[in-house]
């Protein structure tokens, strides 16, 4: 391809994806630019995590005070997995004794869906909102209650520490997980590099991969410095809304396409990205 037709030519561009991560990588490097692959996660079926019923089973004899779920497909996997393995009724009496709270109106309609009400939802559909209403509504004291907390995938640690700060006890269920997929180390290459400076874009194709991303930041002492650069004009490229939701959360304004297809957000992403780089320009300086 001529030097005219590479329109990523000197753009450093981070991919997060593990599934067809190579047709992304190859797509942009026909396109000039330089990719650092952090492949983030993976998913691994429910139906293989054995440890669901016992979690499940734990959080039943301990009678939680409160539920908070943070996704609507959480709810919908774990009574999946409830009715599988034999469980459901007792599931189905631990959120009708429980007050349970939702993150955002997909778990309210799971919860709605199992013919169950819920007590409140997050004013923001973000964990961080959710353990905000759940501690306003407790005047900042959970001393003495057990909560129960459905995970979605990535545990988030600084949610529960508030929790736990506050004096729960808190008892977690995971009714799907995603794994970690950097067999090679390359995340945290891809957040010290977003972090300095160093990186034009960074893409995402699922939504637990934008909190994985940010999670090794935090882990690294970078979550802010991280966050910067996406302020100061690296660009996040997703593949549809529900992946750009959790960087709308943290106040970014992620690319999302028109057509919710890999090859549409390469499109977009060349696009934005297309403008020929100044000689005198840091990659992520736009």
């Amino acid at each position: 391809m001529a030097a005219e037709e590479l329109p990523l030519a000197g753009r450093v561009v981070g991919v997060t994806a593990h599934r067809r991560s190579e047709d992304q990588i190859a797509a942009l490097e026909r396109r000039g630019a330089r990719v650092i692959h952090a492949p983030a996660l993976k998913v691994e079926p429910v139906g293989e995590d054995a440890g669901l019923a016992a979690a499940s089973r734990a959080l039943f004899e301990a009678r939680p005070d409160l539920v908070l779920l943070t996704t609507g497909y959480g709810l919908r996997r774990w009574h999946d997995a409830a009715e599988a393995q034999g469980f459901d009724a007792e599931l189905l009496l631990c959120l009708h004794e429980a007050a349970v709270y939702v993150r955002g109106p997909k778990g309210r309609g799971a919860v709605r869906g199992l013919g169950l009400e819920d007590a409140g939802m997050s004013a923001d559909e973000t964990t961080q909102g959710l353990v905000d209403l759940v501690l306003a509504e407790h005047d900042g004291d959970l001393s003495g209650r057990t909560i129960g907390l459905q995970l979605h995938g990535i545990a988030d640690a600084a949610q529960r520490r508030r929790l736990t700060d506050a004096g729960a006890r808190v008892l977690t269920v995971t009714p799907y997980r995603w794994a970690s997929a950097d067999d090679a180390g390359q995340v945290p290459v891809l957040v010290r590099e977003a972090a300095a400076g160093r990186v034009d874009a960074v893409t995402f194709t699922a939504a637990p991969a934008v909190d994985a991303l940010f999670s090794t930041a935090e882990e690294l002492g970078l979550h802010e410095e991280l966050l910067a650069a996406f302020r100061r004009g690296m660009l996040a490229a997703t593949v549809g809304p529900v992946t750009a939701a959790p960087l709308e959360e943290l106040g970014l304004s992620p690319l999302v396409p028109e057509r919710f297809r890999m090859g549409a957000m390469l499109k977009q992403l060349t696009d934005a990205l297309a403008r020929p780089a100044d000689a005198s320009e840091e990659p992520g300086q736009r």
